[in-house]
């Protein structure tokens, strides 16, 4: 009775559920449907799949530098002048994997802990030390004294003696500092600090294996013939 009250004056075609919906019947319409409810899967999923192709084609494409070189320093680095420092070193050195050509890469890392990318790269140069992957090294000043002094014992020397003997080595023989060298008036090399500290890295403190061996053989001779400018003649030769 309380029912028919409330429903007074209500049609009874009111009271009808809404038909379901039909659904699409076209592909066209199925497609519309689709990206209607799937756009943004289906995008970020596209996204996903382009990065990964290109991460796998450059990886399966890279060819890795005859030389690789890390720059530390107190502040920023224009890309412009590694580039005409990796030219300058490269002019000295030899085709290791024999593509035809000699490439030296150098990885600039500047310390200042005020920005993010300071922090990261702090982290890379710790890593880097870790590894041992890399022994040829270039410091500023500032970097060298944080970096090489703070870890050298009586017992521990970061670089390794270099077997020359021309202006601007150090007085314990074991890294160049290029200020006052006529190098440093090179276009782009103008602009790089004043003091820069290059040297090869001792086999003590790192894995020690046949691979850090070669990398520090393959570097210091890059430093001889770079501090010397001697341009190697021997025959192109593949890296083991």
């Amino acid at each position: 009775m309380a029912r028919e009250m409330y429903l007074v004056g209500v049609d009874e075609e009111e009271l009808r559920p809404d038909p379901k919906p039909e659904g699409p019947k076209t592909p066209k319409d199925k497609l519309s449907n689709f990206w209607y409810h799937y756009k943004w899967v289906v995008i970020i999923c596209v996204f996903v799949a382009v990065v990964l192709f290109v991460l796998i084609g450059q990886m399966v494409t890279r060819d890795d530098p005859d030389y690789l070189i890390v720059l530390g320093t107190e502040g920023f680095v224009s890309d412009v002048w590694v580039d005409a420092l990796e030219t300058e070193l490269a002019a000295y050195g030899r085709d290791l994997d024999g593509d035809g050509k000699v490439e030296v890469s150098i990885e600039a890392l500047y310390n200042n802990a005020q920005d993010q990318i300071g922090y990261i790269n702090r982290v890379k140069m710790m890593a880097h030390l870790s590894a041992g992957d890399v022994m040829f090294f270039i410091f500023d000043k500032a970097t060298y004294e944080e970096t090489v002094l703070s870890q050298q014992t009586e017992d521990y020397q970061f670089f390794q003696e270099i077997p020359v003997d021309v202006p601007g080595i150090s007085e314990d023989g074991r890294y160049w500092n290029w200020k006052g060298d006529p190098i440093r008036s090179a276009e782009g090399l103008d602009q790089l600090p004043e003091d820069l500290y290059f040297g090869v890295r001792t086999i003590s403190g790192t894995s020690d294996n046949k691979e850090s061996r070669q990398l520090g053989e393959e570097s210091m001779e890059l430093l001889e013939n770079f501090l010397t400018k001697t341009v190697p003649t021997a025959e192109t030769t593949t890296a083991e």
